[in-house]
Formats: structure tokens, sequence, C-alpha cells
């Protein structure tokens, strides 16, 4: 009598693959390196630190509706996920490359995976800090909108994937780009309005740096996390949504063109 062989679902596979590929990330993450953890939530909270001391005489000129500190934290945070998400997927297919000799594992898992564990990461670091803040400075943390502050959130990690997928793509074509996306990102974070509000900043200079997707998502971010928060003239959800969407059928489509010279590449 022959024995039934249960058949695995696509999706419970797709679930499998994942968790083994996530454990994997968190033992080459945090297991290779004696300070992995430490360094992870140490990095951030040193750079608020920083900016908090070297801002601090400004605080009460720039900020009167909110507290400079929360201002700060729900810039980098953001920015940071969004970088380590973009930055670690250029590399991410490159780390696993040994696993796609197995059928079920797939390039976009490693996306996925990775993806998935710096969102993780960097959220119980953003809410440990916020905690922080709230207890030791007696900060109201409390979210005015949850929701659209968590929308928001979601985007700023979508824009991270799509943005590192066609980096990494890209790069087993032409592997400078790895240096040129790296050099993208430095700019880009002086540029999104993280170290000052935006509404200080002349208005001559505003219009070119509302060409900075970025730059939208984390001011209508902040303007959800705070009742009172100003947003300036041509701040909308319009405009990065539209980029993201173009950034994202980009990365998808390039995946689908490339997918099978990746795996057989790498």
């Amino acid at each position: 009598m022959r024995q039934k062989v249960e058949r695995i679902s696509p999706f419970r596979q797709f679930i499998s693959v994942i968790f083994a590929l996530f454990l994997r990330e968190i033992k080459t993450r945090f297991g290779e390196r004696r300070f992995g953890v430490f360094w992870t939530f140490v990095e951030p909270s040193v750079h608020l630190v920083i900016m908090l001391l070297i801002f601090s005489f400004l605080r009460a000129r720039m900020m009167p509706q909110v507290p400079f500190e929360l201002f700060l934290l729900t810039g980098i945070a953001p920015f940071f996920l969004f970088r380590r998400i973009a930055s670690g997927l250029m590399s991410s297919a490159d780390a696993n490359k040994a696993l796609f000799a197995y059928a079920p594992v797939k390039p976009i898992d490693t996306y996925i995976t990775r993806t998935i564990l710096e969102t993780l990461i960097y959220t119980v670091i953003f809410a440990i800090i916020l905690s922080v803040l709230g207890f030791w400075l007696g900060l109201d943390i409390s979210i005015a909108n949850p929701f659209g502050a968590a929308a928001l959130y979601f985007l700023i990690i979508l824009f991270g994937f799509s943005f590192g997928v066609i980096a990494s793509i890209a790069s087993t074509i032409f592997p400078s780009v790895k240096i040129i996306m790296n050099i993208i990102l430095l700019p880009l974070y002086f540029l999104s309005a993280i170290m000052f509000p935006l509404w200080i900043a002349p208005a001559e200079y505003i219009k070119y740096l509302l060409f900075n997707p970025i730059l939208h998502l984390l001011e209508l971010f902040k303007a959800n996390f705070f009742s009172y928060y100003p947003l300036v003239d041509g701040i909308n959800i319009y405009y990065p949504l539209s980029f993201e969407f173009i950034l994202l059928f980009i990365a998808l489509a390039l995946y689908r063109i490339k997918r099978l010279s990746l795996a057989a590449k790498i």
C-alpha cells in the first residue's frame, strides 16, 4: 500500500523559507559578532544624543509646538530604517548565494526576509528610545493619529524595499551601482529635514527640497505623530505615493526579468 505524501502549499512553503532565512539572518547579524546587538541599539541612540547636544540651543526657537527630542527621533528612526533596508538589500542576495542551490529559495525571499528583520530591529529601537524619552524626560509620547502614522511608516519601509531591490539587481550588471547608491543616501539624510524643521528653511530652497519624496513621507509621518505639527505648502501624499509605486513597479519588473540570471549568477 502506497503511503500518501503530503503536499505543501506554495504559501506554507514560502512562510517556511522566510522563517528559515529569518533565523539565519539573526544568527549572522548577532551570533557572530559579540557586540552586534549592542551596537545595533546604540548607534541610533548615540546619533540622537549628539544631535540633541548640537541643536539644543535652537530647540526653543525652532520647535515651540513639538518637543525637539521627539522631533529628532521621529525623523532619525524612520530614515535610519529606510537607509538600512535600502543598503541591506543591496547585499542580501550575495550573502545568501549558497542557498539558491535549493529550489524553494529565491532571491526575492532574501529581500523580503532582510526587510522584515530590519523593520523589527528598528521598530523595537524606536519604541525603546521613545519610552525612555517619555519616562526620563516626562514627554508626551502619545501618537495623535496611530493609523496614519503606521501607514506612513509602512510606506517608508516599502520605499526602502523598492530602492534596495533596484540597486541590488542593477549592481549585478554594474558593480559600481552599490557605491553610487551609498553616496546618494548620504546627502538624502541632510535633504530630508531631519535635523531642522522644514518651515525655517528659506522659501526659495523649500521648493527644491520638495522634490525629495522621502521628505514628504517624513513630514507626513510627523504630522500624524504630533497633534500640532505645521506642514508647509507643497507637502502632500500624492507625490511620494506616485513616486513609490513607479519605483516598486520598476523593482518588480527588473526582478521578473532578471530573476533567473540573478540566481544563476549568484
